[in-house]
């Protein structure tokens, strides 16, 4: 994968988050990015055969959309000491060794010259398919 098709798949992530496609954001996760989204709903008092249904894509729309919403709104959350409309991958990307790319994140800094940490986002290759398999923000507001 080049860092442009890297850059791409992170930025239409990051664009579903904001523009609340919490459809897209579901699609763009690969299995281990959806069990770890379902892992914090199991956290958080989600219902184990909710999470069933919606693991196997058998939850009614509504139950779906509901979930899903919540996932988008918990996310604009993480990335609330930043403006998400600026958040960016970087250009230094990272290959891990299991095959995974590490996206680092960055948003303008709010003086001074260089660009602040927002986090990472590493995408992994799923049947042919670049998908989100963790989304990390830097919860500090800058760095």
């Amino acid at each position: 994968m080049s860092d442009s098709e890297v850059a791409s798949v992170a930025r239409r992530f990051l664009d579903a988050i904001v523009w609340g496609e919490h459809v897209v954001v579901w699609e763009m996760l690969s299995p281990v990015g959806r069990e770890h989204v379902l892992a914090a709903g199991d956290r958080r008092g989600l219902d184990p055969l909710q999470a069933q249904r919606i693991r196997l894509g058998t939850s009614p729309l509504e139950e779906r959309d509901a979930f899903l919403s919540g996932l988008v709104q918990g996310l604009r959350v993480d990335f609330s000491k930043v403006s998400l409309e600026d958040v960016g991958p970087a250009d230094d990307v990272v290959e891990r060794s299991d095959g995974a790319i590490e996206v680092p994140l960055e948003c303008p800094a709010t003086f001074g010259t260089d660009n602040w940490s927002a986090g990472t986002l590493v995408v992994s290759c799923h049947e042919g398919a670049w998908l989100v398999d963790h989304l990390r923000p830097m919860v500090s507001g800058g760095g």
